[in-house]
């Protein structure tokens, strides 16, 4: 195995460990609790500049605008989960700062959903690429925080399993709507690699904002990385 290899495997290891100890000591308080479903609360509702409704406009296809409002009903309902999990642990939704909101920092670094307008079938594909880099984040990221919650709260453990299997689905939806807009299976692959891109950088800084945040509050005991 090379050094570049090693290097690789080993900052990615790191990674991992930190944000499993992250995760574990967040979970450990009310206050933590309640910032990390607060989080996902507004990551489900956060429709920044009423996407869907644009895309329910936009898809002109009877079947496929039924799927756009499906998704978009999902969505509402994963909010009304994480928050019912606030109210059965008797935790109030907490304000989340700008700074940590995924959504609100690629509106405000990419252009992302807030000022986009969704009118062509090149605007369609390149909003189905980017909500499809969000869902797979989602799939990613929630059975990690359901790990986390298991040992403290098995029935919120068990709401981010669901909303991360429904996620699942929302891939497929992305994947057929994408392609049915795109002129050509390379254009939609290209444009899936350039929201991967920017949902990645976008990801990594709300990730180390949140580390921060968590620290200074006294949440969590380490340091973000460099």
């Amino acid at each position: 195995m090379n050094t570049r290899l090693n290097t690789s495997m080993s900052t990615s290891t790191a990674f991992e460990n930190i944000r499993t100890d992250f995760l574990t000591q967040l979970v450990a308080t009310d206050a933590g609790r309640a910032h990390l479903l607060s989080i996902s609360v507004e990551a489900e509702e956060g429709d920044e500049g009423d996407i869907f409704g644009q895309l329910e406009v936009a898809v002109d296809d009877r079947d496929l605008a039924r799927i756009v409002a499906r998704h978009r009903d999902d969505e509402a309902r994963h909010a009304q989960l994480f928050r019912g999990c606030l109210e059965r642990l008797g935790l109030e939704l907490q304000p989340v700062p700008d700074k940590l909101r995924l959504i609100r920092h690629l509106a405000d670094t990419t252009g992302g959903f807030q000022t986009a307008v969704v009118e062509t079938a090149e605007d369609i594909v390149a909003t189905y690429a980017l909500l499809h880099a969000i869902e797979a984040r989602g799939v990613e990221q929630f059975p990690r925080i359901a790990e986390a919650f298991a040992p403290v709260d098995a029935d919120t453990a068990e709401t981010y399993l669901r909303v991360s299997r429904d996620e699942r689905g929302h891939l497929r939806y992305c994947e057929r709507i994408g392609r049915h807009f795109a002129p050509s299976e390379v254009a939609w692959q290209t444009a899936l690699d350039e929201a991967r891109d920017r949902e990645t950088a976008a990801f990594f800084a709300v990730g180390l904002a949140n580390i921060e945040h968590c620290t200074a509050q006294g949440w969590v005991q380490f340091e973000a990385p460099a």
